[in-house]
């Protein structure tokens, strides 16, 4: 590479990355400026530099024209130098290898960039990795949240990842990405300076001769210092003998409104028609363009056809040097200028004929996609699947917008009428996964124009998910109804079509209690609940559980239906898990949250396996909440508080975020983090929902925070919003969502304690009629907590032999029944009771519980034993499932995997294990953990 004009600070700012690199270390280097600026020339001097200490390169560069296609950024930066790959990362590097992936109906978005992510770190593990995209203002939406989520992940990865591109407004997605890019810890920012007066002075020189004042002036001020442009000017100038002197001013001035284009225009015209049509073919080719394909397009002969490409990179409108790797112009600003020549009607037909080169070539997939966006619609049939085809392997790939505007595109062909409800069904369901209230239109449209029974029953199914989240269930229930009884008239009532629309009608139900009679009549017509044996049936078995465990009917009836929804395997083979929350909310709160933890454990097996993010994150705050209950708050504050980040930068994750929420707050508020608690809830709108939404949670856990602050009046205004909430959905009961205890003792610490007597008596009674131990022991001892002082022994005796079943709620009563004991003169029963509090609570790390045990103890005279500050007791949730696993015998690299987090993480948290714990290698963590390594976790729990 020739010498560079007055970029010594980036140049060396390249070189420390290289530095980095090749001493093992990751990092982040982004390159903003201007068209012509030196951005390009930036970033092969990198490459040039890290190829020559022996550093692996792998490039790409943006394009305008594969601005929408998924990942094709990518899949050009990554699938020259990654080995094979697996699970969703194969989407998109090995499309042809993954099938079953590709004609999936919708993949993780978070699982391909997980999978990508190891794809590279893979790669890194044989030796330091230099990635390169230029022209990232040009760059696909899903390729660059990948370089977003790869940069942040940089520390501790032999990775260095160069950005390059132009200050352009972008849309609010990509400048969003671009700008946390720009935020990330230890990112260096370069953005070159235009040429002073004395560079631009040697760039004259060394082309024109020395200047003169007002001639160097001119230059300067008419391009702004660019380098790309300066030079473009003085080659047009050089061309026409024009000397660097104060006379030939007004010759500068008149070559600049539009130098490149302008020279650009006539180097081609001088060259001759073919020249044109070539550079042309170049354009709508893209970069990399096979020569033989761009003269086949452009209607150049073989044989005259290197002649031509030769002197097109005589003209300086083509690079030289890049016959290995196709066609590529000198700058992105002569490409602009040979588009800005042709017509769009021309462009159109270019792209149209491009399709038939390329496809005649092999050419195939995404290779086509771009040109089929920029092609005019003609209704070809070959054109919809391909579009349709590419769609689906953008779903696959976890982008539903991008597979949505294929799909858009398509139907503009526009598809023959027995394919266009089929099309307008894939539009739709992509628009509801990418949160697109389109959706509901498109859906409207294939439900209605569906010619076959079967076709319109699943249009219907995903429209009436739509029309719920509209607020429009009865129509949801209408339509349904109507399509189901098509199905059963067609002669097959008990069919897997069937059962899954009936169990969307329960689905709907449940969140809007409008619809249950309805729903009721027609359920009404079953004599008997449908076999575990398939799909269908499983899915309909978990719809009932959660509507029985919703209006508090028969317990043992839910419980019931959960585990047959469990029994035929079905549930757990489902790729976004969709039932199985509704099966473990049902255990949980039915009194069998061992079984609901253990089923989740078995779900975040395969999810881990299948690298899918999002499922793990709304997996881990189930699995943590179904752990408030076991009484296992160490793990329930771990998987809760991994959900809570896992989910935190992801918009599409609200649901899970605001479940993830509110169950951490609850394990906050036993752990005594009140602070921590706050900022969550501050930080997270609580809105109403239906009773299984996030909503009536966030609710009753802000109502249990604002008791804890000593604000009753705001906890009982929660917690009384939150029972109305649950009220319009049916399940006004208070026993299973345990809304009632909070809003007693908020009464209490108003001075209304009649008012909380009753409403202390209404929380037993539904908790009695439900009968699931915990919620009876929790209301038991609020009944016992606000009762006249000497009247309420009996009530919190009682409660703590129902919480025998309940740890967690056992150490709160044990806490209540110790305080009552020593008001009434008790003190050496108290004490007994106090020190059980107490050692339940430091056994389940319930630290606020541990104190207010600890503070009352003292109370009575005893002496309590002083919490643990290091050692075993210790250690974080997180640092002990860290610890626990690498004790186990996995590497940092399987437990990062596992967490969904770097290695770098696991290093980390592995340094602070070692120092609590006062070891120095993992070889002695078995020994350190000693029996929390080991042992077989209690029932219930997952020490």
């Amino acid at each position: 590479m020739g010498a560079v004009l007055e970029r010594e600070d980036e140049l060396a700012a390249t070189g420390e990355l290289v530095d980095r690199v090749v001493r093992g270390g990751g990092g982040l280097l982004l390159v903003e400026g201007d068209a012509g600026i030196g951005k390009t020339t930036l970033v092969e001097a990198a490459r040039e530099l890290a190829d020559g200490r022996g550093v692996a390169l792998a490039g790409a560069r943006g394009s305008e024209l594969e601005r929408e296609l998924a990942f094709g950024v990518v899949h050009e930066l990554l699938a020259p130098v990654v080995g094979p790959v697996a699970g969703s990362a194969a989407t998109v590097l090995s499309p042809a290898l993954s099938p079953a992936l590709s004609s999936a109906p919708g993949a993780d978005l978070f699982a391909v960039l997980h999978g990508l992510y190891w794809a590279v770190a893979d790669r890194a593990a044989q030796g330091p990795l230099l990635l390169t995209v230029d022209d990232v203002h040009w760059c696909d939406l899903p390729s660059l949240r990948f370089l977003a989520y790869l940069a942040r992940r940089l520390d501790g990865l032999p990775v260095a990842l160069l950005v390059a591109g132009r200050p352009v407004a972008l849309d609010a997605a990509r400048s969003e990405v671009l700008d946390t890019m720009a935020r990330e810890p230890g990112v260096r920012v370069l953005r070159p300076a235009p040429l002073s007066r004395s560079g631009t002075r040697t760039l004259i020189t060394g082309v024109l001769g020395a200047p003169d004042a007002a001639f160097e002036d001119a230059c300067r001020g008419a391009t702004g210092g660019n380098p790309f442009l300066l030079g473009e000017l003085l080659a047009d100038l050089h061309r026409e003998g024009v000397a660097p002197h104060a006379a030939a001013v007004d010759r500068v001035a008149a070559a600049v409104p539009r130098e490149v284009e302008r020279s650009v225009r006539a180097r081609l015209a001088a060259l001759g028609s073919e020249a044109v049509a070539l550079a042309r073919a170049a354009a709508v080719l893209g970069d990399g363009a096979d020569a033989r394909r761009a003269a086949e397009l452009a209607g150049v002969a073989p044989a005259s056809a290197g002649a031509v490409v030769d002197a097109l990179v005589t003209a300086r409108v083509l690079a030289p040097g890049r016959g290995a790797t196709g066609l590529a112009f000198l700058h992105p600003l002569v490409r602009s200028a040979v588009e800005a020549a042709t017509g769009p009607s021309e462009w159109a037909e270019a792209h149209r004929r491009a399709v038939a080169v390329l496809a005649a070539a092999g050419v195939d997939d995404d290779g086509l996609v771009r040109h089929l966006l920029a092609a005019r619609p003609t209704g070809d049939p070959a054109v919809v699947t391909a579009l349709r085809a590419a769609a689906a392997r953008a779903a696959a790939r976890g982008v539903p917008e991008s597979a949505a505007q294929l799909l858009r595109r398509a139907l503009d062909e526009p598809p023959a009428h027995p394919a266009r409800s089929a099309v307008l069904l894939e539009l739709g369901s992509a628009e509801m996964r990418a949160g697109d209230p389109a959706a509901l239109d498109h859906l409207l449209a294939a439900a209605d124009e569906a010619d076959a029974v079967d076709a319109r029953a699943v249009a219907t199914l995903a429209l009436g998910r739509v029309l719920l989240h509209a607020g429009r269930g009865v129509e949801a229930v209408h339509r349904l109804l109507a399509v189901l009884d098509e199905v059963e008239a067609a002669g097959a009532p008990a069919s897997e079509r069937a059962l899954e629309l009936e169990a969307e009608l329960v689905t709907v139900a449940t969140q809007d209690p409008a619809t249950r009679p309805v729903t009721e009549a027609r359920l009404a017509r079953r004599t008997r609940d449908p076999e575990p044996t398939t799909r269908g049936g499983c899915v309909l078995l978990a719809a009932l559980a959660v509507e029985e465990t919703v209006v508090q009917g028969s317990r043992t009836r839910a419980i019931a239906l959960a585990e047959a929804a469990l029994s035929g395997g079905h549930l757990l083979g489902e790729p976004v898990m969709a039932r199985l929350p509704a099966v473990g909310i049902t255990l949980t709160l039915g009194g069998r949250p061992a079984a609901a933890v253990a089923m989740w454990d078995e779900a975040i097996g395969v999810l881990r396996r299948h690298g899918d993010m999002r499922g793990f994150a709304l997996a881990s705050a189930f699995r943590g909440y179904a752990g408030t209950y076991t009484g296992d708050l160490v793990a329930a504050l771990g998987d809760t508080r991994q959900a809570v980040e896992l989910t935190e930068r992801d918009p599409s994750q609200a649901l899970a975020r605001g479940f993830a929420i509110a169950w951490l707050v609850d394990v906050l508020l036993d752990t005594g983090e009140l602070d921590t608690a706050e900022e969550l809830l501050a930080a997270h709108a609580v809105r109403s929902g239906g009773a299984m939404s996030a909503g009536s949670y966030l609710l009753r856990s802000r109502g249990r925070l604002r008791l804890a602050q000593g604000r009753p009046d705001e906890a009982e205004r929660d917690l009384r919003a939150c029972g109305r909430l649950l009220e319009a959905a049916g399940a006004g009961a208070g026993a299973v969502f345990r809304w009632r205890p909070g809003v007693a003792l908020a009464l209490r610490d108003q001075g209304d304690d009649e008012a909380a007597r009753v409403t202390a008596d209404e929380a037993c009674a539904a908790a009695e009629a439900w009968g699931a131990p915990l919620p009876l022991a929790e209301a038991l001892r609020v009944a016992g907590e606000v009762a006249p002082r000497g009247e309420g022994l009996a009530l919190l005796r009682r409660a703590v032999d129902v919480a025998a079943e309940a740890p967690l709620e056992c150490v709160r009563c044990l806490l209540a029944l110790g305080r009552a004991l020593h008001r009434a003169g008790h003190r050496g029963e108290a004490r007994e009771v106090l020190r059980d509090a107490l050692d339940g609570a430091v056994d389940r790390g319930a630290t606020a519980i541990a104190r207010a045990a600890q503070d009352e103890l003292v109370a009575t005279g005893a002496r309590p034993r002083r919490a643990r500050t290091s050692g075993a007791e210790a250690l974080t949730p997180t640092e002990r499932r860290v610890a626990t696993a690498v004790a186990g015998g996995a590497t940092n690299r399987a437990v990062a995997q596992a967490l969904f987090v770097s290695e770098k993480t696991v290093e980390t948290h592995l340094g602070s294990v070692y120092r609590k714990l006062g070891i120095a290698a993992r070889s002695q963590l078995a020994d350190a953990l000693g029996d929390a390594a080991v042992r077989p976790p209690a029932a219930g729990t997952r020490r």
